[in-house]
């Protein structure tokens, strides 16, 4: 039986938060050679990645919100340097919604099975299927791809403060 954890760090590893649904876990977080079962939600923890990374979920919503006009499925950066970026399949109080982390995403495709869903590949091959159709999880892709490189290019540009927490 495998251990359940208290918190997690989401890192450079981190694929995926699912949702769990059950009474010792409610997040199945995949990582590139794992699968790591959590006490917190998905949400939790990306507020406390957030926290951890000297900043707050609802202000890195705020800013990316502001830069982009995006309105709902926010995508989060969690990890600007290390490029770690998370973008919401649902609203964030929908059970279903799963949080994806965009640097491992190696292609999706519309379900063979039922053209509703939508199966992520991540680069190490693990597959998942999203209750969501193709065109919502591309325009997902795109939103956090627009975010990213809107992040990368006001750093670069000196337009954003660089901060560094060590």
């Amino acid at each position: 039986m495998s251990q359940i954890k208290a918190r997690y760090a989401i890192n450079e590893n981190t694929i995926a938060l699912l949702p769990a649904k059950q009474i010792a876990f409610d997040t199945l977080v995949i990582e590139t050679n794992q699968i790591v079962k959590v006490r917190k939600t998905p949400l939790e923890i990306i507020k406390a990645a957030c926290i951890n990374t000297w900043c707050t979920y609802e202000g890195r919503r705020q800013a990316v919100m502001h830069h982009t006009n995006f309105k709902k499925k926010i995508p989060i950066p969690i990890d600007i340097h290390e490029g770690i970026y998370l973008f919401p399949t649902h609203s964030t109080t929908n059970i279903q919604n799963r949080w994806i982390a965009f640097q491992h995403i190696k292609t999706i495709q519309k379900n063979r099975n039922d053209q509703t869903k939508t199966d992520i590949i991540f680069y190490n091959e693990v597959k998942i299927p999203i209750n969501v159709s193709f065109h919502i999880v591309n325009k997902q892709m795109q939103r956090t791809f627009e975010c990213k490189y809107r992040m990368e290019r006001a750093l670069a540009n000196g337009e954003a403060k660089r901060f560094v927490a060590n």
